[in-house]
This record gives structure tokens, sequence and C-alpha cells, in this order.
């Protein structure tokens, strides 16, 4: 494999951990006890589950890169 598409996977790689690392946090705030909110909690949850499907998307990238380029 050759060194720009080595790059290029990295960063999906990198950007997929982003994204999960991003829906972990709207989760977190989606389930705190201390946030009173049930519509700020709702609106989190919502946003943590966008962040899931990019994430899933974003790790379908690589495989695509590794069979066609």
């Amino acid at each position: 494999m050759n060194e720009d598409k080595e790059k290029l996977l990295q960063y999906f790689e990198d950007m997929k951990g982003l994204e999960e690392s991003t829906r972990d946090y709207y989760t977190k705030v989606s389930l705190d006890p201390s946030v009173d909110n049930q519509e700020v909690k709702d609106t989190f949850e919502r946003i943590s589950n966008d962040e899931q499907k990019h994430a899933d998307i974003i790790g379908e990238i690589p495989n695509i890169i590794r069979y066609t380029l």
C-alpha cells in the first residue's frame, strides 16, 4: 500500500475516533442526572445518535479506499 493511501486511511480512522468521542460526550450529557431539563437531554441524545451514524459512515470509507484506490 502506498504512503498516500496509508495517510488517507489514518485520516479517516482519526475522524471516526473524533465522531465516537463526540458521541460519548453527548451521551454522557443526555444521561447526566444533574441535567434537569428533559428537552436538553433529549436533544443531546439525538445528537449522540447522529454522531454514531457519522462514525458508522466514516467507518466504511476505509474499506472503499482499500478496495478501490
